[in-house]
């Protein structure tokens, strides 16, 4: 039986917080499980050796070390048949598995963005992950990319290295209309039928377009009294959330942060949602979005390539043009429902579209059967 490992920043267990890079984490392992592999997940939420790590067995139990160093005190990487990483850690551990001579496992390289796209369009990027990312790519016995925009993208910024490189598209995962969970959470936040509910899903920090929103949500909240607007994703910049807070307590009853929603919850608020707002400044493929689409919202969406496939069934906006703002747009879009239904319909039909032409588990399984 081949064993492998699957490391990861973040992961869908108990209450913790899981973005995009955790759900596609959570289907690959269940298309590996599903092969009969012997599947590990090793989760480190902090990018250093010296924290505390968790091994997730494949009868989702989970085991917990002091450190990266004591989980390979009692788990030989040798052991495994293959490596996959999701992050950019430990490349100097890695790099010794492929210079020894025996028997090793095979390293490959899951990414899910292209840091130095992210450092040329002027984020704050650190160069130690940047160069990690890079090392990362010179290891890896094999490269996964996760959607057609960053594989063009690599071609691009790694040419040297594009006989490695494989498309596996992103999948989604769907949860289906709980209405006595929808009766509850409009009772909770006091939605009424005349209200138009609005959801923003990413971490607090400006590569996601926080800022965007808590800087120009208040006029809106102002504007609109039966807007309700709910923020839902982890903090990563204290001064954001301040400001978020700040405003909190000045829209009690129409805006509102939730942390942490299961999965499952989650998709009971898309469904709530009239229009989502992803005005983050850089992504790779969203899964977000997808979802919303096919929950129906109508999108409002930041001037991003990478969204071109929602190009007609969305609005957009500009950060620089007033006339095209986010505010604008958003302002827009609450005025005009039928607006909102027509591009909810299209938006909904591309994903559903896409999801239906989505071979994620078929190439997956495909990969590792040849591989």
């Amino acid at each position: 039986m081949k064993k492998i490992l699957l490391m990861t920043f973040e992961y869908p267990v108990g209450k913790s917080y899981s973005g995009g890079v955790g759900q596609v984490v959570k289907q690959s392992r269940h298309v590996l499980l599903d092969l009969g592999y012997d599947v590990h997940v090793l989760i480190a939420k902090e990018l250093h050796g010296r924290h505390p790590v968790k091994l997730l067995l494949p009868d989702n139990t989970l085991k917990s070390y002091s450190s990266f160093w004591a989980f390979q005190r009692k788990n030989n990487l040798f052991k495994y048949n293959y490596i996959i990483q999701h992050f950019v850690n430990w490349t100097k551990e890695l790099k010794k598995i492929i210079k020894h001579n025996g028997k090793k496992p095979k390293i490959l390289y899951h990414f899910h963005s292209i840091l130095r796209r992210e450092k040329d369009s002027g984020f704050r990027t650190l160069n130690r992950f940047l160069l990690n990312q890079e090392k990362m790519i010179r290891i890896a016995d094999r490269v996964i990319c996760p959607s057609r925009y960053e594989y063009d993208n690599f071609i691009r910024y790694f040419p040297l290295f594009r006989k490695k490189v494989i498309l596996i598209e992103n999948t989604v995962e769907t949860f289906p209309l709980n209405i006595k969970k929808v009766r509850s959470i409009t009772d909770k936040h006091g939605i009424k039928k005349r209200d138009i509910v609005s959801i923003y899903v990413g971490r607090l920090e400006r590569i996601k377009g926080a800022d965007i929103v808590i800087e120009q949500i208040s006029d809106l909240l102002r504007k609109h009294r039966n807007l309700k607007f709910f923020m839902i994703g982890r903090v990563l910049e204290k001064d954001l959330y301040k400001k978020l807070t700040k405003l909190q307590k000045m829209f009690p009853r129409q805006l509102f942060y939730i942390r942490y929603l299961d999965k499952c919850d989650l998709f009971q608020y898309y469904y709530l949602s009239h229009i989502y707002v992803n005005s983050s400044l850089s992504e790779s493929f969203s899964l977000s979005t997808h979802e919303n689409a096919l929950c129906n919202s109508a999108l409002l969406l930041n001037d991003l390539p990478v969204f071109d496939k929602f190009k007609d069934a969305a609005l957009v906006f500009s950060n620089h043009d007033n006339k095209n703002s986010f505010s604008s747009k958003f302002e827009y879009l609450i005025r005009h429902p039928a607006l909102r239904k027509q591009l909810s319909k299209k938006a909904s039909r591309i994903a559903r579209n896409f999801l239906a032409h989505n071979k994620f588990k078929q190439d997956f399984a495909k990969f590792f059967k040849e591989n």
